[in-house]
Parts: C-alpha cells; sequence; structure tokens
C-alpha cells in the first residue's frame, strides 16, 4: 500500500475551546438525563442485574454514526 502524508486541518484555539463547550454540555445533558432516569430506576429495576455490555450495546444502537464519532452537535 503507497502511504502519503496525512491531510493536515488547521484549527485554532476558539476551534479547540468551542470542542471542548460542546463536549462538556453534552456530558452535563447526560447526568442529567442519567440522574433522572436513575430515580426511577432504582425503584423499578432494583432487583434485575446489570449487564454492562448489554447496556453499552443498546446505547450504540440508540447513536447514529454522527453522535457515535462526536461530529453531531
Amino acid at each position: 500500500m503507497i502511504r502519503r502524508t496525512p491531510t493536515l486541518i488547521p484549527m485554532n484555539d476558539t476551534d479547540v475551546q468551542a470542542i471542548r463547550n460542546l463536549l462538556a454540555q453534552k456530558k452535563a445533558e447526560t447526568a442529567q438525563a442519567v440522574g433522572s432516569k436513575g430515580k426511577a430506576k432504582d425503584a423499578t429495576e432494583s432487583n434485575k442485574p446489570f449487564v454492562a455490555a448489554e447496556e453499552a450495546k443498546k446505547q450504540r444502537e440508540a447513536m447514529s454514526k454522527d453522535e457515535r464519532l462526536g461530529i453531531v452537535s
């Protein structure tokens, strides 16, 4: 396979900060959604075992390709 030099994507400090802000916002929304689900989940599913692999698979299936790559706002 013939390799070529990688294509550079120019980014400045404001671009990096915008991405950091977006990720922080998504993390806060996720934490808020999990917090609200967690209270109801504890009351209804307290006896069921938690399988991390199945939960991760469900989350991946619920996401679009762009969401998995982190390029959707």
